[in-house]
């Protein structure tokens, strides 16, 4: 089982995200948590980070499968 590793990172894309209060309420947690240790981010770090966990997730997740199960 190999975990794979996102698609390197390119230029930036621009986008409108949709997300209840409650995500919006997380997101600003872990922004000013960040802020409050001194580890300086922006909330779009932040979504790509968590999209970029997801993928491997979702990935490894896909791996672990038995290939006549997809």
């Amino acid at each position: 089982m190999t975990v794979q590793e996102p698609p390197p990172l390119s230029k930036k894309a621009k986008t409108t995200i949709y997300m209840s209060e409650e995500d919006e309420n997380m997101l600003n947690e872990i922004f000013i948590k960040r802020l409050r240790d001194k580890r300086k981010t922006d909330k779009s770090a932040l979504l790509c980070e968590g999209i970029r966990l997801l993928y491997q997730m979702e990935m490894a997740e896909a791996d672990s499968k038995p290939s006549g199960s997809r």
